[in-house]
């Protein structure tokens, strides 16, 4: 059965788990200077949240997980960028460690790089060289 075009509209956050959510969230916030939006710690629902565009970028604690990601490939999502090529620089200065290099996408005129987080999550920036 199909589903109307309608019934979903939008994705409205990215969830990231972890079983050392202050140390992540502490570390995407200063490497994408980003602000806090909220922070929770409550025995259901801790962690900490930020506003990147119109999209929720959560990081929180998850009673399933444990120890760094072992399955890398398995989920990434884009950070949208002017110069994947600046930011990288920028990035690496950071020390953030690189998966691959900026590249020319071969199916459209974007770059991308792809880099791991904290704890060895790949994420990628996709924009103009």
């Amino acid at each position: 059965m199909l589903l109307p075009n309608m019934l979903v509209k939008n994705i409205s956050a990215i969830l990231i788990w972890s079983e050392n959510y202050k140390d992540l969230s502490n570390w995407y916030k200063e490497i994408f200077d980003l602000q806090i939006e909220e922070e929770l710690n409550h025995p259901q629902d801790t962690g900490v949240g930020f506003m990147i565009g119109n999209v929720y970028l959560w990081i929180g604690q998850h009673s399933e997980v444990y120890g760094k990601n072992k399955d890398i490939h398995r989920h990434m999502f884009n950070f949208v960028v002017d110069s994947v090529t600046q930011t990288y620089k920028i990035l690496e200065k950071k020390g953030v460690k690189f998966f691959a290099k900026p590249f020319k996408a071969p199916t459209m005129d974007k770059y991308f790089a792809t880099f791991y987080d904290l704890d060895n999550n790949l994420v990628q920036l996709i924009g103009g060289e």
